[in-house]
């Protein structure tokens, strides 16, 4: 009996930590998005973040690219030795050719899907900070320019690793 009790506190615990990830993103977003703030392509992009966490291994990832750097950090609540973090230095080019691809129009129009996390989903929220706030997303597959977005971003983390 106290085995399992124990597990439920592990689980509960871990859980926590999850869902702090994304309430932490929520609370840092710029306030000032909105509607009017997301502006065409001519806005200047500062960074674009990948944040993702869930799964039945208490799965969280981060990767954040800006005009110089990469970074990347992983936690596998479930096994401590999957866990990893790194910095890279980015390209130029490589930075130019992710913010040329990017459509903030379109972007800030895509239609954000349900949670998935109940269900030990991973829900996978991108984040692209402009010079005039943040443009959020989560769990938007459906929409072509947020899942470009996304597999440029894995493309870059895969070169980069």
């Amino acid at each position: 009996m106290k085995d399992a009790v124990k597990s439920n506190i592990i689980w509960v615990v871990k859980m926590l930590m999850i869902l702090s990830v994304f309430t932490l993103i929520g609370c840092k977003e710029n306030k000032r998005t909105s509607p009017r703030n997301m502006v065409g392509h001519t806005e200047t992009i500062l960074s674009v973040k990948v944040v993702s966490a869930g799964g039945e291994l208490e799965f969280s990832s981060s990767t954040v690219i800006d005009k110089d750097s990469m970074h990347y950090h992983r936690t596998v609540a479930a096994n401590e030795a999957d866990n990893m973090a790194y910095n890279r230095k980015v390209k130029p080019e490589d930075w130019k050719n992710l913010v040329d691809k990017i459509d903030l129009k379109m972007f800030g129009a895509a239609k954000e899907g349900h949670s998935v996390q109940p269900v030990d989903g991973i829900d996978t929220k991108i984040i692209v900070t402009t010079g005039a706030g943040d443009i959020s997303k989560m769990n938007a597959h459906d929409d072509p320019e947020w899942k470009k977005i996304l597999d440029d971003v894995e493309q870059y983390g895969a070169q980069y690793k």
